[in-house]
């Protein structure tokens, strides 16, 4: 029964995943990597709502959760500790995330005029540093995190899993922006 279901939560995130980016898809000009459209839907073509992409991660972390606790064949109290633990990094690197984003916006824009103000320049910079530094110190707490709950041999499985599950999301993502896993879509050949 769990083997199937895995399979059925990986294609409705996949869709979903596919819905939101066709709903970011936009006139190439238009899109920027790091979702500039936030603040104005209509100049990225339409960018889906904050709940909708909230709803999308929680769908995209439910099954990493449930996949890396197959591959790590953790119990349920180790695996209820795991995801506690990923859950409460997840949502500290969602508010770095966040920053990083409003920075850049504000630093391409600042880009973007004749005359750019180099303190505001080199306060943008200074707050993107710091996001760095930030979610670098985030990671180094995960893994220390990690170390107290998981085996030596678990520790080796949920960094490869780790490795392996981002590109995996990365090229769902990619291949949704495309329009499919063809790269087809609307307008395209």
């Amino acid at each position: 029964m769990r083997k199937m279901m895995i399979p059925a939560m990986v294609v409705a995130m996949v869709l979903s995943c596919a819905a939101l980016a066709s709903a970011r898809q936009g006139p190439p000009a238009d899109r920027n990597d790091d979702m500039t459209g936030i603040d104005n839907p209509q100049a990225a073509g339409g960018e889906p709502s904050e709940e909708k992409r909230e709803a999308v991660r929680k769908k995209i972390e439910a099954v990493r959760i449930w996949r890396l606790t197959e591959a790590l064949k953790l119990d349920t109290p180790t695996s209820s500790k795991l995801s506690a633990l990923l859950s409460s990094f997840e949502q500290q690197r969602m508010g770095i995330m966040r920053q990083q984003m409003t920075a850049m916006r504000e630093l391409r824009r600042m880009l973007k005029t004749p005359k750019p103000e180099e303190s505001k320049i080199k306060s943008a910079l200074d707050r993107l540093e710091k996001n760095q530094h930030a979610m670098q110190a985030l990671r180094d707490k995960e893994l220390a995190g990690v170390k107290e709950i998981l085996t030596i041999e678990q520790q080796a499985r949920f960094l490869l899993f780790q490795q392996e599950f981002r590109r995996e999301m990365q090229g769902m993502i990619s291949n949704a922006r495309k329009g499919g896993p063809r790269g087809e879509g609307p307008g395209r050949p």
